[in-house]
């Protein structure tokens, strides 16, 4: 019995590095909305900032881009995400957590403004370096550390009923 329960968490952990690109992290609004409409109900987005800031790098935009047109078409359109920020391990652990708040803030700002999402529609949380990915002994493992998730926290009934009869894993 344990061993299926593990096996379940780990499925729903891992989900989102099924519909994901190479690295993991999603990169165009059709892989986010296939990765937060999906099972896991999350992806995974690398969105680069200047270092200890919360200003979003102009590399990142094409990724933010693409959250904000996938929060703004289809089903996406009526869902409640919580973005949650994530950085590596180095710093002090209580400064890396308000950066990730404020990184996660970022991101909804920008998402307020250039895509006119209701901010009401997006949670932040920052975890710090709490929640890992890799291992922050390599370049690699804390690059992959730094990121935002995103988190579908709809419910099923807050999609309209036009949508309801939609499957979106054929239309994704």
């Amino acid at each position: 019995m344990k061993k299926i329960v593990f096996l379940i968490i780990f499925l729903f952990t891992c989900a989102p590095f099924v519909n994901a690109g190479q690295d993991g992290f999603a990169a165009n609004s059709d892989e986010i909305l296939r990765m937060i409409t999906g099972p896991g109900g999350r992806a995974f987005l690398k969105i680069e900032f200047k270092v200890n800031s919360s200003k979003i790098s102009e590399k990142a935009y094409p990724v933010v881009d693409s959250l904000g047109s996938a929060l703004t078409s289809g089903p996406g359109s009526f869902m409640q995400v919580k973005l949650v920020g994530h950085t590596d391990s180095e710093g002090d652990s209580s400064y890396n957590r308000s950066l990730s708040l404020k990184r996660a803030e970022a991101v909804k700002n920008y998402l307020a403004v250039h895509f006119n999402v209701d901010p009401a529609r997006i949670k932040v949380q920052g975890m710090g370096e709490d929640q890992p990915l890799a291992s922050n002994e390599t370049k690699q493992g804390r690059a992959q550390n730094r990121r935002v998730e995103v988190i579908n926290i709809s419910k099923k009934f807050d999609v309209p009923e036009a949508f309801k009869e939609l499957d979106t894993q054929k239309l994704w």
